[in-house]
């Protein structure tokens, strides 16, 4: 088996970039104003993007998880608090961890369609839109014997269209092996 699979982009400092550009840009052009609107503009669009724009759509952005040895790990994203120390700490990120023996069993929900590991390669996957809020649903759903976890493979579908399903279908295959 291999040692580990990877999925979904994995968070960097893009968001504190993004965030601090843009505010620059409008803060500049505030300046045509006065200086207090161009210090208004730039907190402003900061504030809105670091505290509102990021946290709330951090998981399409960045929705990294990765299938491991002895279960799946993924970016821990449950509270407000998690998110923007993501956003702040990029490199210090914790994880959840999900072992095989919490999973009862896995599949693919595709635009409201499951797919489970006979039925995988007949899945026609929609073409992912570039921007993350408009992508089409494409997850791998892991029931857990308590609730469930959905991970995104949208990304993977975007950028690596023809590799994605059949990454997929291994990753299905090895977790299938683990829980039965």
């Amino acid at each position: 088996m291999i040692e580990k699979t990877e999925f979904g982009k994995k968070v960097n400092r893009r968001p504190l970039i993004v965030s601090l550009l843009l505010s620059l840009i409008f803060g500049g052009l505030g300046l045509i104003i006065s200086p207090s609107a161009a210090l208004s503009l730039f907190l402003g669009i900061f504030f809105l993007l670091i505290f509102v724009y990021y946290p709330r759509n951090l998981q399409k952005l960045f929705g990294h998880w990765q299938l491991e040895l002895h279960g799946v790990s993924y970016y821990k994203l449950l509270t407000y608090r998690d998110r923007l120390k993501m956003i702040f700490f990029p490199d210090r990120i914790d994880y959840q961890f999900i072992s095989f023996s919490q999973v009862k069993d896995c599949y693919i929900l595709e635009d409201n369609k499951k797919y489970d590991l006979q039925n995988i390669l007949t899945i026609k996957p929609a073409k992912q839109s570039f921007f993350p809020w408009l992508r089409k649903p494409f997850y791998l759903v892991l029931e857990l014997h308590k609730g469930h976890i959905s991970l995104d493979l949208s990304w993977n579908q975007r950028h690596d269209p023809k590799n994605t399903l059949y990454r997929v279908s291994n990753v299905l295959k090895i977790i299938t092996e683990k829980i039965n």
